[in-house]
């Protein structure tokens, strides 16, 4: 058999190429959004408390919180199609995280913002946005995650994501996030905090597997390279979105 053949057989995880991540940021930023969507490194932060959590809900339970927090924040699609395709981007984007959790959950790669300040010619990772999408991922879920809030290192390991992207902190934990350098010095804290948090959920998310009559692995969909392309093209998926995931 050939390395070509074996590529085709290979299944491989959806993750999107750079220039579907910059298609799913131009929408997120675009009019057809409200003001209350969540940009990339918000989004990014959302999807890995999900991802990260004690269960993994069905996207028609999470997608809808992306556009905002009421049923008036949903966007206006131009057509079925695209409807269909940001769907896509999203729920393979999330499949992604998922994959990259289990591979190796502590040295996950959050989308951090990089900041810029006026008279500083540093420039600092700044992850408060994606922080706060990760906390609004809890808040979808808050009852299920107590036994965390509970444990003796939960709250130490939530601690930099909390002090950065909790709605409210007070004025003591206020003066903890001021300067860039320290807004910084928390976001290099935060995969060793997701490493953490994955490996804590991971007995109850193997029960939700069970329970549900699948195993982790099967939790994330796979694409066949000689499948039809998910985008809608009707071309195979090793000449379409997955073109861009083989290597030379």
């Amino acid at each position: 058999m050939s390395n070509q053949e074996s590529l085709d057989d290979e299944e491989i995880t959806p993750a999107l190429s750079e220039k579907e991540m910059d298609e799913l940021d131009n929408f997120l930023m675009s009019d057809a959004t409200s003001s209350e969507v969540m940009l990339l490194d918000c989004l990014d932060g959302f999807l890995t408390a999900i991802a990260s959590g004690p269960a993994l809900p069905k996207p028609e339970e999470w997608i809808p919180r992306i556009w905002g927090p009421t049923a008036e924040d949903a966007p206006t699609f131009e057509s079925a199609a695209q409807a269909a395709r940001i769907t896509d981007l999203l729920t393979r984007h999330m499949n992604a995280i998922v994959w990259s959790l289990q591979q190796d959950a502590e040295h996950f790669e959050p989308v951090f913002d990089l900041q810029v300040f006026e008279g500083d010619e540093r420039e600092y990772m700044d992850g408060e946005m994606w922080a706060h999408g990760f906390m609004t991922g809890i808040e979808t879920q808050r009852d299920h995650w107590q036994a965390m809030f509970e444990s003796k290192h939960g709250p130490v390991a939530l601690r930099p994501i909390y002090l950065l992207g909790a709605p409210e902190i007070t004025e003591a934990e206020e003066e903890l996030v001021q300067t860039p350098a320290q807004r910084e010095e928390l976001s290099k804290q935060i995969p060793a905090s997701i490493g953490w948090i994955y490996k804590f959920w991971a007995p109850q998310r193997r029960a939700a597997d069970s329970a549900n009559g699948k195993t982790a692995e099967s939790g994330i969909p796979k694409i066949s390279r000689n499948a039809p392309c998910s985008c809608g093209s009707g071309r195979k998926y090793k000449k379409c979105c997955g073109a861009s995931q083989v290597e030379d």
